[in-house]
């Protein structure tokens, strides 16, 4: 991935009903910025006034990041340039962004990307005992033996 050089801003179109969404939403705010990023909920009817046709490109399926160029990114190149935003991250996101590392990246965005709304069920928006909970209520897998670890009790 090729980062854009000079980037004024950044828009990012997330879910903002999804409690992943708004979390990483949330962290983003909090780190020291070099350069400033505006979050806008795509279900929001502001979404459709800064960026007209943004329904089209199916934003509910992976957050869309605009530059101030007009440059659209989309899955792990927009999280690359989320974590380019932040000044403490940019090492990092400039590592991800690399040949070696960038399919990687995708992978895992498209793993999470597919599962959001059910971590975010379990993981996001509720207290630790809650989530605690919720771990404990979902069915366990049977181990197969091939990670090398030993179930207790099995000995």
């Amino acid at each position: 991935m090729k980062i854009p050089n000079n980037i004024q801003y950044i828009e990012v179109y997330y879910d903002g009903r999804c409690g992943m969404c708004c979390t990483f939403h949330e962290w983003v705010n909090e780190q020291e910025r070099a350069f400033p990023v505006r979050f806008i909920a795509y279900q929001d009817p502001e979404a459709e006034e800064w960026f007209p046709g943004i329904n089209a490109l199916e934003p509910e399926r992976e957050m869309i990041i605009r530059t101030d160029n007009q440059e659209l990114y989309r899955g792990a190149e927009g999280w690359v340039l989320c974590l380019l935003s932040c000044t403490k991250y940019q090492g990092i996101a400039r590592r991800i962004a690399s040949p070696a590392l960038l399919p990687f990246a995708e992978k895992t965005c498209h793993a999470l990307a597919a599962r959001r709304h059910k971590f975010s069920k379990v993981f996001f928006r509720k207290k630790d005992r809650e989530v605690a909970a919720e771990l404990h209520r979902m069915p366990g897998e049977e181990c197969l033996g091939t990670c090398g670890h030993i179930p207790d009790g099995f000995i």
